[in-house]
């Protein structure tokens, strides 16, 4: 691919600078979150002619969309700049790569047939071509293709499985498995070998390699997949081994009982029906590959690589509910809310994973202001499924969030009144339940549900941490307070807001020497939390060191503290504190 900037728009760009209109790589208009050129031009009288696309300043601006990780004002951008220019290359390469990170699969193969055209071809857009070829079933085509694919990145892996899925679909079982044997060289993707040799197997039905491979790929990391405990379920059950199968699930639904593929499965075989296989054909197969390579990247953070995958899988299998849920989670994760709401949105009602949808479009609709059509979508949806704990969980959080306590403290006590006890996320809810007491000066119910949690999770430090806090700013069991408080930092000891619960502790009971120790560190593991940086001021008061302790309550008063401190943190600040210091027990 060239790197060369085509010659139109940099000498555009270049005026642009020399006239000072451009700043590094400043952008404007709509997209760019950046506004800082009127519409029009205006003259001396008032009146202005509107400044038409230029080219670039669709560029620029598509530049900045990328940045802020606005696919589809990118792509709009780039297409206008190259619809301005589509003799330049560049422009084109560009428009392509924004296509493809918008997911509009269509257009990005377009601009790929025409860079091959223009002989600039690179790995991604082989890949394009190949995946196209692929799903209409030219496998010739798709060797040739991915024979001409580099060996580095995401490829070592693709490559070689995405070719033995050709394979399988032109009737070469033997040259399918001999593909995946590259794999061996690489340590990292041994496991991830057998996983796909399973598939490829199963699906080339050669049993007894599948059921080994199968076997191998559960005790690595790739065994906390549900789509690999499905299919090896699923391939038990037609070796007539349901009872098998049925502990498989089982096993897997006790350590994630929120799997709602699970569920699904359990209930169907309960019922006594029949499973559907996970792959069924070639082409299914392959879109997988790219499914199971973008779930395990994303677990990696590398987001970029993981949105692509996803989309060639969807190329493969547009229906594929998985890779939507995929897209999903990561546009949540990038705070793109209108975004991960489009993808659950198209998540079938056939699908099991429908309702979690739905149940995380009514918290995004929460996120984007949509407060009462969330609250009344999660209250139906709880209604439609009287068993299930998850739609109150997230009402629940919710109302948390809005701090209406009391109403968050009713949703989690019907959250709570759906599970077993003993279940592995009770203590989670009666953790919250209990902060949500306390936040609602009903101390009781709190410290009941505070004890309760940490009695199912003895080691979990902001149990300890909100439960020792809790009693020393109540002057209560400090002893004990102490006790959880000690284990906490030693469980996180980088956790500013425990170390400050530690030394609030000291400075309650009198010791402040050890006070100012533990207040200092923990300010300077959180410098900007007001009330650290208070207690730490209190402490510096009780060892005299009065102007240092002014200079702490006046940060505090920079770091906007709550409203109902800061009188208290003025008036420390005009007088002191007062000369009564708290008893040592």
């Amino acid at each position: 691919m060239s790197n060369k900037l085509g010659s139109n728009i940099r000498r555009s760009v270049l005026g642009l600078v020399a006239l000072g209109l451009v700043s590094g790589c400043t952008a404007v208009g709509e997209g760019t979150g950046v506004d800082y050129a009127l519409p029009t031009f205006l003259d001396e009288a008032g009146m202005g002619e509107a400044i038409g696309d230029t080219l670039p300043g669709q560029y620029l601006a598509g530049r900045q969309a990328l940045r802020e990780r606005d696919t589809s004002a990118a792509f709009k951008y780039f297409d206008k700049a190259y619809a301005l220019d589509s003799q330049d290359t560049y422009l084109l390469q560009n428009a392509f790569g924004a296509a493809l990170a918008d997911g509009d699969m269509d257009v990005a193969l377009q601009l790929a047939r025409e860079l091959e055209k223009r002989d600039e071809m690179d790995d991604t857009i082989g890949l394009v071509l190949a995946l196209d070829a692929l799903r209409s079933k030219q496998y010739e085509q798709v060797q040739e293709r991915l024979a001409d694919l580099r060996l580095q990145g995401v490829n070592i892996l693709l490559k070689p499985v995405l070719t033995a899925w050709t394979d399988i679909a032109q009737g070469k079982t033997d040259l399918a498995v001999g593909q995946l044997e590259s794999l061996d060289n690489y340590e990292g993707f041994k496991l991830l070998k057998s996983y796909h040799l399973a598939l490829i197997a199963h699906a080339a039905g050669n049993a007894e390699l599948a059921q080994q491979q199968y076997e191998l790929a559960l005790k690595g990391p790739a065994g906390q997949a549900v789509r690999l405990v499905q299919s090896y379920g699923i391939f038990l059950i037609e070796q007539g081994k349901r009872e098998a199968a049925l502990k498989l699930f089982s096993d897997y639904q006790e350590r994630y009982p929120a799997s709602p593929t699970m569920s699904a499965l359990l209930e169907t075989l309960d019922g006594g029906g029949n499973i559907k296989p996970l792959i069924s054909n070639p082409i299914e197969g392959a879109a997988e590959a790219l499914y199971s390579s973008a779930a395990i990247i994303g677990q990696e953070r590398a987001n970029g690589t993981s949105i692509t995958l996803s989309y060639f899988a969807l190329m493969l299998r547009p229906e594929f509910p998985v890779a939507y849920v995929l897209l999903a989670e990561i546009a949540e994760d990038q705070d793109q809310y209108e975004k991960a709401h489009l993808f659950y949105s198209k998540v079938a009602q056939s699908s099991p994973y429908y309702r979690n949808a739905q149940i995380r479009k009514s918290w995004l609709a929460y996120k984007l202001g949509q407060d009462q059509d969330a609250i009344s979508n999660l209250k139906a949806i709880a209604v439609q499924n009287p068993n299930d704990a998850e739609p109150l969980v997230v009402l629940a959080d919710i109302y948390r969030d809005r701090q209406d306590w009391q109403q968050a403290a009713e949703a989690y006590g019907q959250a709570i009144s759906k599970l077993e006890e003993g279940a592995p996320r009770l203590w989670s809810l009666l953790y919250a339940r209990g902060i949500a007491y306390e936040r609602m000066k009903s101390w009781d119910e709190a410290e009941a549900d505070l004890v309760k949690a940490m009695e199912l999770r003895p080691n979990h430090p902001q149990i300890l941490n909100y439960l020792g806090y809790s009693w020393v700013d109540r002057g209560e069991n400090l002893e004990e307070a102490k006790e959880l408080l000690i284990k906490a930092v030693s469980l996180r000891p980088r956790d500013g807001y425990i170390v400050d619960s530690l030394g609030w502790l000291y400075y309650r009971i009198g010791d402040f020497e050890n006070a100012v120790l533990q207040l200092e560190k923990a300010v300077s593991l959180q410098a900007a939390d007001p009330t650290i940086n208070d207690h730490l001021g209190d402490a510096y008061w009780r060892v005299g060191r009065f102007g240092e302790a002014r200079y702490q309550w006046q940060r505090a008063l920079w770091l906007d503290p709550e409203e109902d401190q800061i009188p208290l943190i003025r008036e420390k600040l005009q007088n002191g504190l007062p000369p009564e210091v708290p008893r040592k027990e």
